[in-house]
């Protein structure tokens, strides 16, 4: 019944943005300029590069053609080629949708704020807004349903980024919040949130890297590895960060890595189905359409 409430929003936002672009003649440069941001040719040369890296020092050695690192590929070709664009009508109407019955809310020009620094200000608010969603993801049932996907590999890689439910994006909609409401003040330019992307990417490579002592305040692959880990020590879910440690570390949620010690991932007793067992194609119509049945075995996970 959740699922299918956030698919139900899902589709009536998107109903809202389409029909909000296409009445100002907009909707091909809007998925123009979502193309340029979310997809953007930096993020598949980053992808490129740290997959390169990930052959000659890999935490974990992993064979390039693994059934996982396929099925990976597979949800960031469907990430490029189909959900990017379509979450850019769900988010103009969201847009839409706070602009018609929370305009009033929405924060003039502040005085004396360069915009440099509202744009710095927006970012941040970005991350600690995907931090909250990211946990709710693990304190709901529902959310879990959509978010086990993405834990559910055991042979991470930077492709595991995009081992995501399509659903489960309408989760992290509050992270837009931030821009509508302050964006008077000053706009995050493109570059920015490509870097921001190219950022939330590297945490999930499979390599040994902890940063040293940027590590502490930057998400690094060996601190989110923490974060999949398939028996969380002392059975606590740790490193819900995006890029920045912080808000982990005022939560508490914070643990660090330990040189030379890799963690397995994964969700013990494989509630997902998994390529491992059943193969690319089964296992990809079983992940999709899991969090619709009735009865799922990640409820109990």
């Amino acid at each position: 019944m959740g699922v299918m409430a956030i698919t139900s929003l899902v589709v009536w936002l998107g109903y809202i943005g389409t029909h909000a672009l296409l009445s100002t003649h907009s909707l091909g440069a809007a998925l123009s300029e979502a193309r340029g941001t979310m997809t953007a040719p930096a993020l598949f040369i980053v992808v490129a590069v740290i997959f390169g890296l990930e052959r000659v020092w890999p935490a974990v050695s992993r064979p390039a053609r693994a059934r996982a690192h396929v099925i990976d590929a597979s949800y960031f070709v469907l990430f490029a080629a189909v959900v990017g664009p379509l979450l850019v009508l769900v988010e103009t109407g969201l847009a839409q949708e706070i602009h018609r019955y929370l305009g009033a809310m929405q924060l003039s020009q502040l005085p004396a704020v360069p915009r440099l620094a509202a744009a710095l200000v927006i970012l941040a608010a970005i991350d600690v807004t995907n931090w909250a969603c990211h946990v709710a993801n693990h304190k709901s049932r529902t959310m879990w349903r959509l978010h086990a996907l993405h834990h559910s590999q055991e042979d991470m890689s930077v492709f595991t980024t995009f081992r995501t439910h399509p659903m489960v994006h309408a989760t992290y909609l509050p992270a837009l919040l931030p821009a509508l409401f302050l964006g008077a003040s000053g706009t995050v330019p493109a570059i920015a949130l490509i870097v921001y992307g190219c950022l939330v990417t590297l945490p999930h490579a499979n390599l040994p890297w902890s940063f040293g002592p940027v590590g502490r305040v930057l998400v690094s692959p060996a601190f989110h590895r923490l974060h999949h880990e398939t028996n969380p020590t002392g059975g606590k879910t740790v490193n819900f960060g995006f890029v920045l440690t912080i808000w982990d570390r005022l939560a508490r949620t914070a643990r660090f890595p330990v040189a030379g010690v890799t963690v397995t991932t994964g969700i013990a007793g494989r509630p997902v189905p998994l390529e491992q067992e059943v193969g690319v194609p089964a296992a990809l119509v079983g992940q999709l359409t899991q969090p619709f049945r009735r009865l799922a075995a990640t409820d109990g996970a």
